[in-house]
């Protein structure tokens, strides 16, 4: 038998994980009247074919078609709100995680106007906040079927990747010569990773 969920909370501030989905696995089945708790940190996506249905702020929130209107679709009049109703939740940290690592698995061989071709590496740290958890969830989490913390750093990972191949390229330098462009070359990463995470 089916467990319906009567009150859903994550009780971890979050301080190191992006997102926490709620069941872990499978759908959970909720009731309207089912309690949602948020923490300060926390948003809560109700999330469900495909779709983020609403967001969650932090306090006490208690499941109507009210706050989730789509429900109303999803659950039929027929059954007067009664009857459970398949869904995740994901609860997402709004904190700003610093200090995550990204770099080149192994030495990336690109043209060199000097050398002809040359192999290098990068690696450097970034921070990251979510600012709309509905967004993030939509694009992100159901999209990608990425809500494991790993999975999700590796992705921005290839993210800044792509962007400092673009920028190396377009900078047209030769390794040799890199050295003296460090700081134009970071603040072009930066620059549009940002852009393509805002996107996101």
């Amino acid at each position: 038998m089916a467990r319906i969920f009567d009150v859903i909370e994550y009780a971890s501030e979050m301080s190191d994980e992006i997102v926490r989905r709620f069941p872990e696995t499978g759908a959970g089945d909720f009731r309207l009247g089912s309690q949602v708790i948020v923490r300060e940190s926390q948003r809560a996506v109700f999330f469900r074919d495909g779709r983020a249905l609403d967001v969650f702020n932090p306090g006490r929130h208690t499941i109507t078609t009210a706050n989730i209107p789509y429900l109303v679709d999803l659950i039929g009049k027929v059954f007067s709100g009664q009857t459970p109703f398949k869904a995740e939740v994901y609860f997402v940290t709004t904190r700003e995680l610093n200090d995550m690592k990204w770099g080149t698995p192994q030495p990336i061989t690109i043209p060199d106007p000097i050398l002809g071709m040359a192999r290098v590496t990068g690696h450097g740290t970034y921070a990251i906040q979510i600012t709309d958890p509905q967004l993030f969830v939509a694009k992100i989490v159901g999209t990608q079927n990425l809500f494991n913390t790993r999975d999700i750093q590796g992705f921005f990972r290839s993210i800044i990747l792509t962007k400092m191949m673009d920028l190396i390229g377009e900078m047209g330098k030769s390794v040799i010569q890199m050295a003296a462009f460090v700081e134009e070359l970071s603040a072009g990463i930066r620059a549009k990773a940002q852009e393509e995470f805002a996107a996101r």
